[in-house]
């Protein structure tokens, strides 16, 4: 891990859909945008903010939505990019 899991995973998320695009895999659907959209989520999620200092309340559930939807998006463009790699014609 280079930073924080939520972190590193958002990036490798991110880096995914420019590896396809380079790689010449990532058609004109929209199923590559799913996985971009999980990235930055997963990166928000991980970014280390101290809520308490800044507001005065403990506001670490934003970051827990934040990956819960993070995952759920990303779980939805990883099938939808296997259904358009592996059955789409």
């Amino acid at each position: 891990m280079l930073f924080s899991g939520l972190l590193d995973a958002g990036i490798v998320l991110l880096l995914a859909a420019v590896f396809a695009e380079y790689l010449g895999l990532r058609k004109k659907s929209k199923a590559w945008l799913w996985i971009v959209v999980a990235g930055a989520f997963l990166i928000f999620a991980g970014l280390p903010l101290d809520w308490a200092a800044y507001y005065g309340v403990d506001l670490t559930v934003v970051s827990q939505v934040f990956e819960a939807v993070g995952w759920i998006i990303a779980l939805i463009g990883v099938l939808y990019v296997a259904y358009e790699v592996f059955l789409a014609k």
